[in-house]
């Protein structure tokens, strides 16, 4: 008994001893920033015993009297602290080592990016948001391997093609998918050829709908460039993805973040015309002659030589972003607004949007959550017509005689200097002020995704995306401007175009997750199964009228009921699929993965609807060696990763399989087959995918690469032919033809200065790419876009052995031996009575380099980008317009006698002895000279390349002690960007980044082809961010 009662009290008093020892600690633990980090472990060190932060970044622990804390939190760098009192406060560090480590791919599957087998750049949408451009795919140009933003313009709403590893369809769409939070949405452009009276798309600009997104919203874009990154996308990531995250939440106290920015725009580059020789032909003066082939101005007269920059203005645009967040561990919100305002250097031309967007995440319970998010878009873009009917020929073709800021008189006439307005070309600023044009977009985007998961091993996910949006677009041309008065004995009156564009998208989607170990945790197999549903469907009623009864009134009912025409246009596809992908990874040094995809397209029906294709790559991580661990410690990561896939692509167009009826718009109405014929045996076009790669980074990530060489090949091609009028149709969508390509990626990272105060980093992204055409359908010579075909013979078009960014043009009559052959008559070059084409240059650039330097010095930032473009040919067209008008400078000699190099057509030229021309024409008295001795060939200019400063941003965030009296919690920072402030280039014309079209004709387009259009203007911003 007493031996029991003496172990009793022995272990009292052990017992008693421990819990003396013991005692509670709390504190708070915040990011670098000062803000509380919620959800970050703190564990005692060597023991079990741990808990979690709260939302406001507070702890309480209850530790042994020697025990060291340990804080933990993913991307932040450990850190261990040994309390010596009751309050331990900790701020962690974001680990550099491990960022991006986690990659979120195809249906927010969360990968490991050792597990990766195929290249995942990755760009902030701060850094992008910086840049303050109006569109978030205008800020990642340069920033990216493999992706190319083609704008059309410099002004407000201007289109772009986004591309992903160059193009690859002849006909189809060349666009990347734009994925918002797993959600697909709608990026297309109005296609003129869906409305009555137009379809060119030549003279008239539509935006991108991507333009809608706020740049302010967005954490992150993952950038899939790869068929095999795509794979469970199916045949709509067939031209990659661009994967956006966007900002959520954050628990704890309620914050409110306001931004202002303020942008002044100037013109640079302006457009170079002779002030020596008046209007007129064959030297005559004609006042209001299109022409400047007249005589010359008196040498004492006054020319209003400055009408080009008088008639620009500085653009102006303001940005207010508002946003409101905050909530709890269970639930978070963020409801963000943006209203922008931007008016070009164009008059009458400007851009405004209003957004709004409310997120809410919601923790149900330990294993299920909820996000939804719910958006509103506003823009209203007015615009200034293009091309031939724009105002910058207008504005060239302008007499400079007269000042072009007199054009209308105080009864709102246009002022003219002819006697009537049929032969008058318009004042730029008329046409720019009465020649109008405008779209108003209303749009609305719901989605909601919900996740379960019941255990360890398995995840679920289901996500509802919802997209309805309405266009209402105007186009006048008022009855008293040259383009819309018509002819004395027919005059137009003016004319207007109106349609309303009406677009609903549903999507949904199912994905289950499993992830299993086996062998001691060796392997480890994760398995995602996910289908999913696309329904798009968008109607276009459009209407034209003409001969206004009021010309100040434009209304349809104010035109004749004669001349109104209309057309209702229906596009709606479906698209189905389903996919399974198998990871197999083995410890963190090899991983394999395996993907199938089962897609159906309605587009397809009724023969060809379904298709299926594979994938696979895999990932070897060297570096996982335990020898490369201890011997090269110097070596963070080094990857090789290899991919293969398969991917297809349906038409571009719905109901191409059969022929339709179609509104008839001439008099009388009606239906009848329209200009594009069915073909019910159309399938799908393939694109076969190879990628390998090296993934290298070294010193702690302060020398990193990215290596990647590609080969795609892409058989069927879906492309439109012209046919014989026998046939009753002028296109018809066929299979046939193959584009080969292939290409080099490399993104390098570079870290020479990495100091507690100052940070310096460079990003190099380096682009080699080349496509070619290896076939065409039925030994088809050459595939041309019509709406390419502008003026001077030269429009986008395909060759059998050349690139897909081939130009063609027409040629000179030539004899057997290609002498050109030359009239008798008049000593002038003479073209064949059928056009001949043949290719005259490859728009590709030979590589692109974008260079991103980053600067950090305590509290100061500085960010700049050089981007460069080296090779590729360029169409100056609005040269070759100049010159046919006798307004450019190279017509300056047009006194000089000259004698066209050729033979005489006058039966000997396919003779041994054919007659030299020797026939002297003085263009100065022989006006046609200009417009009948070149073709648009001479101007397409050759190995074009550009160098830019994109942007540089200059930021401050101001000390804390000078903002606590605007809170204890606020951030105040300042900031200044200029955007497009040099460019260097060998091009003679405006910028040889230009497109004469719009993005909607699909295929390569009209890029590379320069026509009236200015260039982006240098953009001066400042402004603030303010965090309460």
């Amino acid at each position: 008994m007493k031996g029991r009662l003496l172990l009793f009290v022995i272990g009292l008093v052990f017992i008693s001893s421990n819990l003396y020892a013991q005692r509670s600690i709390s504190g708070k633990v915040t990011d670098s920033k000062g803000d509380p980090l919620g959800g970050v472990t703190v564990q005692e060190k060597g023991k079990g015993n741990q808990t979690l932060t709260n939302s406001s970044g507070n702890y309480s622990i209850s530790i042994s009297e020697d025990a060291t804390l340990v804080f933990r939190f993913i991307g932040y760098t450990t850190a261990e602290r040994k309390p010596s009192g009751n309050i331990q406060n900790v701020s962690l560090t974001e680990d550099q080592s491990n960022i991006d480590e986690v990659v979120v791919t195809a249906f927010g599957i969360e990968r490991d990016r050792k597990t990766l087998g195929y290249s995942t750049p990755k760009v902030s949408g701060d850094e992008v948001a910086e840049t303050q451009r109006e569109a978030f795919f205008n800020g990642l140009q340069g920033r990216v391997p493999g992706l190319t933003v083609n704008s059309s313009s410099g002004l407000p709403g201007a289109s772009a093609q986004i591309v992903l590893r160059g193009f690859i369809s002849i006909s189809g769409d060349n666009n990347a998918l734009i994925i918002v939070d797993g959600v697909p949405i709608d990026n297309s452009v109005v296609n003129e050829a869906d409305m009555v009276h137009v379809g060119t798309n030549r003279e008239n600009d539509y935006s991108n709908r991507g333009i809608d997104i706020n740049p302010e919203d967005i954490e992150s874009y993952v950038i899939m460039k790869g068929a095999e990154a795509t794979a469970m996308y199916g045949s709509m990531g067939a031209g990659g993805a661009i994967l956006i995250t966007t900002k959520k939440g954050k628990a704890g106290r309620a914050s409110v973040n306001y931004s202002y920015s303020g942008r002044f725009e100037k013109p640079y580059r302006y457009p170079e015309r002779q002030y020596i020789y008046a209007q007129g032909t064959n030297g005559v003066y004609t006042a209001t002659s299109a022409y400047a082939l007249g005589p010359k101005y008196n040498e004492n007269e006054v020319l209003h030589t400055d009408n080009t920059k008088n008639f620009f203005r500085t653009g102006f645009n303001h940005k207010h972003n508002l946003t409101i967040e905050g909530g709890s561990d269970a639930i978070t919100y963020r409801w963000s607004n943006e209203y922008f305002d931007n008016k070009g250097v164009v008059p009458n031309t400007s851009l405004r949007r209003f957004t709004s967007r409310l997120t809410g995440t919601s923790k149900i319970n330990s294993k299920m959550d909820m996000n939804t998010t719910f958006s509103y878009m506003n823009s209203h873009n007015d615009k200034a017509n293009k091309g031939d009917v724009g105002y910058l020929m207008a504005l060239l073709r302008f007499n400079p005689r007269w000042d072009v800021r007199d054009w209308i008189d105080e009864g709102g006439n246009r002022v003219l200097h002819a006697s009537d307005i049929y032969n008058e070309i318009d004042n730029p600023f008329w046409d720019a002020y009465k020649n109008t044009a405008y779209d108003d977009v209303n749009r609305m985007i719901a989605n909601s995704q919900f996740n379960y998961k019941p255990n360890s091993w398995i995840s679920m996910q289901a996500t509802l995306g919802m997209e309805y949006s309405v266009t209402n677009g105007f186009k006048i041309y008022h009855g008293q401007s040259y383009n819309g008065s018509g002819n004395s004995s027919d005059p137009d009156l003016g004319e207007m175009y109106i349609y309303t564009r009406g677009a609903r998208i549903f999507t949904g989607g199912y994905r289950v997750t499993t992830r299993n170990s086996f062998f001691d945790k060796k392997f480890t197999m994760q398995n995602n199964l996910a289908a999913n549903i696309y329904d798009y469907h968008y109607n276009t009623d459009s209407q034209y009228g003409r001969k206004m009864y009021d010309p100040n009134f434009y209304n349809i009912n104010n035109s004749d009921p004669d001349e109104r025409r209309a057309k209702n246009y229906i596009d709606r596809y479906r698209i189905m699929g389903a996919s399974l992908q198998s990871v197999l990874s083995y410890k963190s040094l090899l991983s394999l993965t395996l993907t199938g995809r089962v897609d159906a397209s309605s587009r397809l029906m009724p023969n060809n609807p379904v298709f299926a294709y594979p994938s696979a790559s895999l990932a070897f991580n060297f570096s996982e060696f335990d020898a490369v661990k201890e011997n090269y410690n110097w070596l963070d990561e080094g990857k090789l990763r290899f991919s293969i896939s398969r991917t297809g692509k349906g038409p571009f167009r719905s109901f191409a399989t059969r022929s339709n009826l179609e509104t008839q718009m001439t008099s009388g109405g009606g239906f009848a087959y329209g200009v594009n014929g069915g073909n019910p045996n159309l399938f799908v076009e393939t694109t076969e995918d190879m990628e390998g790669g090296l993934d290298l980074s070294f010193f702690k990530r302060r020398f990193t690469m990215d290596f990647t060489y590609y080969r795609r090949r892409s058989i069927d091609q879906i492309f439109n032919p012209r046919l014989s009028y026998a046939t009753g149709f002028i296109l018809k969508l066929i299979n046939g033809g193959t584009i080969e390509a292939n290409g080099i990626e490399i993104q390098s990272n570079v870290a020479p200065i990495r100091k507690p105060n100052f940070n310096w980093d460079i990003t190099f992204n380096y682009t080699k790419q080349r496509s070619i055409v290896k076939s065409l359908a039925k030994d088809i010579p050459e595939s041309y876009d019509s709406d390419t075909w502008l003026t001077g013979g030269v429009r986008s078009a395909v060759f059998i052995g050349e690139s897909i960014g081939s130009l063609s043009a027409t040629k000179f009559k030539r004899n057997d031996r290609g002498d050109i052959l030359i009239n008798p008559q008049n000593g002038l070059p003479l073209l064949p009575s059928e056009s001949t084409f043949g290719y005259v240059g490859d728009r590709i650039p030979r590589f692109t380099l974008g260079i991103v330097n980053k600067f950090r010095y305590k509290d100061f930032t500085l960010n700049f980008l050089w981007d460069s473009r080296v090779g590729g040919d360029v169409y100056n067209l609005l040269d070759y317009r100049l010159y046919t008008l006798g307004l450019s400078s190279q017509t300056l000699n047009r006194e000089e006698p000259r004698v066209v190099q050729g033979v005489l057509e006058d039966g000997l030229e396919n003779t041994d002895n054919p007659t030299p021309n020797n026939i002297a024409v003085t263009p100065y008295y022989t006006s046609g000279y200009y417009y009948s001795s070149v073709t648009g060939e001479k101007f397409v200019e050759k190995n074009i390349w550009t160098v830019r400063l994109r942007d540089i941003t200059l930021s401050y965030l101001m000390p804390k002690n000078l903002v606590r009296r605007i809170g204890p919690k606020s951030d105040l920072s300042l900031f200044c960007t200029l955007t497009d402030v040099v460019l260097l280039t060998n091009y003679s014309g405006l910028d040889p980044e230009s497109n004469s079209n719009t993005p909607g004709i699909g295929g390569i387009g009209g890029y590379g082809i320069d026509y009236g259009n200015m260039t982006r203007p240098i953009g001066f911003n400042f402004g603030f961010r303010l965090k309460l």
